[in-house]
């Protein structure tokens, strides 16, 4: 795990500052504090910092990792969980491996598949490739990639005079010629969806790119993104599958998930809330080691609703845990939202940040510089209650009133907008305006309240161009599909890696540990998003399979 920040020039007299590229490395100094390291281009067009935290071969895993001719250079965030297989795959085809890092699967790999690499790995990652014998006339060229799930973040700029790239936007910040502007469009996006959708950010000058995204440049400025992979692959056909043996593939695959990423030359340990995501990969994890795990709750003073150290006490106890808590106090609490700022770069509408950030702190503090954490269950096996509340109302009075004429939706809206309530009016105003009912797991503003709070408000019809565009792309897959299945599709876009993986990613970095998340390894997602919605959501109870599978 570290950061990286890089800098790919296209203009001829403009060359890249190794003190420049240190100094914007620094500001992501929480992110790898164990390490620190650049690299330049003989030429001088490219250049590339590191910070790193060591995780898989601490002494000899050092990066940039360079090809044997010194033409390839490769810095990657993340790791890479099947790097041994394709070391064997790598060595029996006459690769010849320098340290014991996952990292170098991607050097390999990228001299053996070239950009086709990214298909290949299994992991959390985020890196970039620079191949000074690539690109229009064999000048250089630079990849990009951000993992399948969206785990880690990569942010970019696109400049006259060349392309800057980081894992953290304020390394991007640190060049003088990047745009600090904020792009208004992006701003009201994150006012209704509490994060800014893919690629935007509220810099106008600066981008994200997609999970599932590559992208390329070449020293004649030419710049282009692909997708490589998408939420929707990967199906399993489970048409014959009885609900037993649905729930023995989600046995085996999440135990295959948890074994991958135990991979680690440094101590680990499990966030634990007591809940059945949590629980159950503790239960799983304590088949797989010969000692106590250590694992880590939070509560925060004066608040028993969300306080959850008791179920996690119970659940630590039996399976022989270490455990351990923190409480966070109310001056802690609000104490910690200038620097959660400067870690979250842009806002991320989600208080949880604030606990996460002292868990984080206790795991580091206790020694644990890994730890396992329970984001994707929800979306993947629809846990949220909210999904139960819109599922049923949906059935039971959207789709029916949404199937009513135009003039008698119109006259239902103008009345309901003199007597009800501006949340619930939202919901009868998108129906009359025959759009789908979910907008994502956590919408805030509609577009009538942000014109009260935005002194420049301009409709950027979010709908048409973010909310409409994911349903379509599910639809075109999948033509007979339910409410539940297609609303999961919108959190998996958008909520899942924008703003909770976000929230994971910036907050444990801060604390300088690493967060690796089972339930999106890519193979549990593929089975995941092949399960029936009634084996999600059954008989009133929400993430019903899994559940069932944690009673086993």
């Amino acid at each position: 795990m570290c950061g990286i920040i890089g800098v790919f020039n296209n203009k001829l007299q403009k060359v890249v500052s190794n003190a420049q590229i240190l100094k914007a490395a620094d500001t992501m100094t929480h992110r790898g504090p164990d390490d620190r390291a650049s690299f330049l281009s003989k030429d001088q067009r490219f250049g590339v910092g590191y910070r790193r935290l060591s995780i898989v071969d601490v002494d000899g895993g050092r990066q940039p990792l360079l090809s044997s001719d010194g033409s390839v250079c490769v810095n990657v965030n993340g790791e890479i969980y099947n790097h041994l297989e394709l070391r064997k795959e790598l060595e029996n085809r006459g690769h010849v491996y320098q340290t014991n890092s996952d990292s170098e699967a991607v050097l390999h790999g990228y001299e053996e598949w070239g950009v086709d690499i990214v298909g290949k790995l299994k992991g959390m990652y985020a890196f970039s490739v620079y191949d000074s014998n690539e690109g229009v006339g064999g000048k250089g060229r630079l990849l990009l990639a951000r993992d399948k799930l969206g785990i880690k973040p990569l942010y970019y700029s696109i400049t006259p005079e060349g392309l800057t790239y980081a894992s953290e936007i304020k390394a991007i910040l640190k060049f003088s010629d990047i745009s600090r502007e904020p792009d208004m469009i992006a701003v009201s996006q994150y006012l209704t969806m509490s994060a800014t959708p893919a690629p935007r950010t509220m810099f106008a000058g600066i981008q994200k790119l997609p999970p599932g995204h590559i992208a390329i440049a070449d020293l004649n400025g030419d710049f282009e993104t692909r997708e490589y992979w998408n939420i929707l692959d990967n199906r399993v056909d489970l048409s014959d599958a009885s609900e037993d043996e649905i729930i023995e593939q989600i046995s085996e695959s999440l135990t295959l998930s948890i074994r991958r990423r135990l991979m680690t030359d440094v101590p680990f340990g499990v966030f634990l809330s007591g809940g059945v995501d949590s629980s159950l990969n503790l239960a799983l994890m304590s088949q797989m080691v010969n000692r106590p795990i250590d694992t880590f709750s939070v509560a925060i003073e004066n608040d028993e609703v969300s306080n959850e150290n008791k179920h996690a006490r119970y659940v630590a106890n039996q399976f022989g845990a270490n455990h351990n808590e923190v409480l966070v106090t109310d001056k802690e609490f609000t104490g910690f939202l200038t620097d959660m700022a400067y870690y979250q770069d842009e806002p991320l509408a989600d208080p949880v940040c604030v606990p996460l950030y002292y868990l984080s702190a206790l795991a580091k503090s206790n020694g644990s510089t890994v730890v396992h954490v329970g984001e994707g269950a929800d979306e993947l096996f629809a846990g949220y209650g909210n999904y139960a509340l819109m599922n049923d109302f949906h059935r039971s009075l959207y789709a029916p009133f949404r199937g009513l004429p135009y003039s008698v939706k119109n006259l239902v809206l103008q009345t309901a907008d003199l007597i009800l309530p501006e949340s619930k009016v939202e919901y009868i105003n998108r129906a009359t305006l025959n759009q789908e009912l979910f907008w994502g797991g956590a919408v805030v503003f509609s577009e009538s309240s942000k014109q009260r709070v935005m002194n420049e408000y301009i409709d950027q019809k979010i709908y048409s161009n973010v909310i409409e565009p994911y349903y379509e792309e599910y639809d075109s897959r999948f033509t007979k599909s339910s409410f539940l299945d297609r609303a999961i599709h919108i959190d998996l876009k958008h909520r899942l890696p924008e703003l909770l993986l976000m929230r994971v990613d910036k907050m444990s970095m801060a604390a300088s540990i690493e967060a690796r998340v089972p339930f999106l390894d890519e193979d549990l997602v593929g089975l995941a998003n092949s399960i029936p919605s009634e084996l999600k959501y059954k008989s009133g109870i929400t993430k019903y399979i899994l559940r069932k599978m944690a009673m086993k």
